[in-house]
C-alpha cells in the first residue's frame, strides 16, 4: 500500500514537471492555457460563448429561477446557522446526534480509497457552481470576463470571473441573484443525483442485470476470507449452496452462522472454504470478512464488474458534497458566498455598517467553526472515511 502511494505521487510529481516544461517550450499561455506548478488552468471562449447562449435564452425563466435562489439560499443560510450551533451543544453533552466535524486530509480524513471519488464529486459541485453564478451574473447583463477549467495537483473545476465592478454597481436584487445562484444551484442538482442515486439498479438495468450475488469490494486483513485467498473483486454466488443474491440475503445468512464455522463459498474462481472469524465488537457474531457489495452482471459481457461499484461511490459522494458544500457556503464568513449577501444587503443602506458586520458576524461564526472542529477531534479524533 506505502509502495503504490510513493508510486502514485511520483507519478503524479513528474506528469506536473513535464507539463510545466511543454507548457514553457511551446507557450501555451498565448492560447489560453496557464501552466503553474501543480496548477493548470484552461481559458476557453467555447465556455463564454455556451455560458452567454444559456443566458439569453429564456431570460425572464431565469430571474424567476435565480430569484427563488435567493430565498433557498436564506433558508440554508438559517439552517446552517443552527446547525453549526446546536451541534456545538450535541458535542459537548456527547450525544449521539452529534456529527463530527473536520478538515479534509487527504490520507487522514480522507482514505486514499475514498479520495479518486471525492475529487469527481468536488469537480461537479465546483463547475455547477461557478457556471450558475456565470449565468445569473449574464441574465443581469452583468459582462462575463473568463470561464474556464482548472486543476490543482489532482482536483479540477471550473471557474468564472464576472466584472465585478459592474456587479458592485448593480441593483441588490442582482447581486443577491448572482451570490446566491451557486448554493441554490447545488441543492437543485443535488436533488436530481440523489433522485437517480436512490433509484440505483434501475440506472443500471440498461447494461446490467442484478443483483445476483455478492462483489467484494475489500477483504479485511487476516480475516476469515483473507486467510482462504480470497481477493478483491471476486464475486460470491451462493454460501454452502444457498444463493445470496444481495447484501441483505448475506446479513441474514450470517445472523444464523456461530463464529468457527467453515462455509463454503461458491465464486466467479470457484469454491472456496472460509472459516468465520468473531466480530471484534460483538465475539457472538461471525465474519467472513469481506466488504460486501450487491453484484450486477453485465448485461453487454465487455462492462466491468467492479463499474457499478464506482458509480454508487461516485453517486453518493456527489450527492453528499452537493448538499453539505451548498449549505456551509451560505454561512455569513468570508469569503463565503453567504457573507457575500449579507454584506450586499448591510452596504445597500450603509457602505461602513456592512464593513463592521462582515467582521463581527464573520469572527462569531469562524469561532462557531473552530469550536465545533476542535469538539470533534476531542470527540472523535480524526475520523477517516
Amino acid at each position: 500500500m506505502a509502495n503504490d502511494l510513493i508510486s502514485t505521487l511520483l507519478f503524479i510529481v513528474a506528469f506536473w514537471v513535464m507539463l510545466y516544461i511543454l507548457a514553457r517550450v511551446f507557450t501555451w499561455e498565448k492560447r489560453g492555457i496557464i501552466v503553474e506548478p501543480f496548477y493548470l488552468m484552461l481559458k476557453t471562449s467555447f465556455l463564454n460563448e455556451r455560458l452567454n447562449f444559456f443566458s439569453k435564452n429564456r431570460e425572464r425563466i431565469w430571474r424567476v429561477v435565480w430569484n427563488i435562489g435567493i430565498i433557498v439560499a436564506f433558508a440554508q443560510m438559517g439552517f446552517i446557522i443552527y446547525f453549526l450551533s446546536n451541534n456545538i451543544i450535541e458535542l459537548v453533552n456527547k450525544t449521539p446526534q452529534a456529527a463530527g466535524m473536520v478538515p479534509i486530509l487527504p490520507g487522514i480524513t480522507i482514505s486514499f480509497e475514498t479520495l479518486p471519488y471525492f475529487i469527481i464529486a468536488l469537480a461537479i459541485v465546483l463547475i455547477t457552481h461557478e457556471f450558475a453564478h456565470a449565468i445569473a451574473g449574464l441574465v443581469d447583463n452583468i459582462p462575463l470576463k473568463s470561464a474556464g477549467l482548472f486543476f490543482v495537483f489532482i482536483v479540477g473545476g471550473g471557474f468564472v470571473e464576472l466584472d465585478e465592478e459592474k456587479l458592485e454597481r448593480s441593483s441588490l436584487r442582482t447581486k443577491l441573484r448572482v451570490f446566491s445562484a451557486g448554493s441554490s444551484t447545488n441543492i437543485a442538482v443535488w436533488g436530481i443525483v440523489t433522485l437517480l442515486f436512490l433509484n440505483f439498479g434501475a440506472i443500471m438495468s440498461p447494461c446490467y442485470d442484478g443483483p445476483s450475488g455478492i462483489i467484494v469490494s475489500g477483504v479485511i486483513e487476516d480475516g476469515g476470507a483473507s486467510q482462504a485467498d480470497m481477493k478483491k473483486w471476486d464475486v460470491i454466488y451462493s454460501i454452502n449452496n444457498q444463493p445470496i443474491k444481495d447484501v441483505n440475503d448475506l446479513a441474514d445468512f450470517m445472523s444464523k452462522v456461530k463464529p468457527g464455522t467453515i462455509l463454503i463459498l461458491s465464486t466467479d474462481r470457484g469454491d472456496v472454504s472460509v472459516e468465520t472469524k468473531p466480530h471484534p465488537q460483538d465475539p457472538t457474531r461471525a465474519l467472513v470478512g469481506i466488504y460486501p457489495f450487491p453484484y450486477y452482471e453485465s448485461r453487454l459481457g465487455i462492462a466491468p464488474k467492479e463499474l457499478p461499484y464506482h458509480l454508487y461511490w461516485t453517486g453518493y459522494w456527489t450527492s453528499t458534497l452537493l448538499l453539505w458544500i451548498a449549505i456551509f457556503n451560505m454561512l455569513p464568513l468570508f469569503p463565503l458566498d453567504g457573507d457575500k449577501m449579507i454584506y450586499s444587503l448591510v452596504s445597500s443602506k450603509s457602505k461602513k455598517a456592512a464593513r463592521i458586520v462582515r467582521v463581527s458576524v464573520g469572527g462569531v461564526f469562524l469561532a462557531i467553526v473552530v469550536m465545533n472542529m476542535v469538539l470533534s477531534y476531542m470527540n472523535f479524533g480524526f475520523m477517516t472515511i
